[in-house]
């Protein structure tokens, strides 16, 4: 097994879960019609969403869940390799984790994306990728950057390879919906 390597806050993923909603779903069907993502953010936020007290989450639960979901499409290596979601409600908090396989070239850039998270000021390191005008979108991190800074997600990235000696990474994130 090669090396492994975990960035990001600590997330209990397991302790005193009231609910879980399990899915996977191939990259090849978003690709296909792209909305899907969208379609897939609406139903969790939907489906979560009326446990929440206090105004209607759905939007924030949509924008967040569609993040991430469309990173783990466009990072996936292999289109027909499913990516698995969980979604976890915790009081008024979901945890998540979505895990996919990453490609070996582009384990390295990530890694460094998620360093950044952590090491940069969040607001500094925005208007830097702004200001830079990122060629490629895919690897800005603008995405990630919004998600800890707007709406104050908590991230967990944990880089690892499985026993088919396949590079994966799992994204466990947890946002407080008070």
């Amino acid at each position: 097994m090669g090396n492994r390597v975990v960035i990001g806050d600590s997330i209990d993923f397991n302790g005193d879960i009231e609910t879980t909603l399990s899915m996977s779903f191939l990259p090849l069907d978003i690709f296909d019609n792209w909305a899907r993502a969208g379609s897939l953010s609406d139903f969790i936020a939907e489906y979560f969403g009326s446990y929440f007290e206090g105004g209607s989450p759905h939007n924030i639960i949509s924008t967040v869940f569609n993040e991430f979901i469309e990173n783990a499409v466009k990072f996936t290596k292999n289109n027909s390799q499913p990516i698995l979601l969980v979604v976890k409600k915790r009081k008024n908090t979901l945890i998540s984790r979505i895990t996919n396989t990453l490609p070996v070239h582009r384990k390295t850039e990530f890694v460094r994306v998620c360093k950044d998270l952590y090491n940069e000021d969040l607001e500094e390191l925005f208007l830097k990728k702004i200001e830079d005008g990122v060629e490629d979108k895919r690897k800005s991190g603008i995405g990630l950057i919004l998600m800890k800074k707007d709406y104050q997600v908590m991230t967990n990235f944990d880089f690892y390879e499985d026993s088919k000696s396949r590079n994966n990474v799992a994204v466990t994130f947890k946002m407080d919906l008070e």
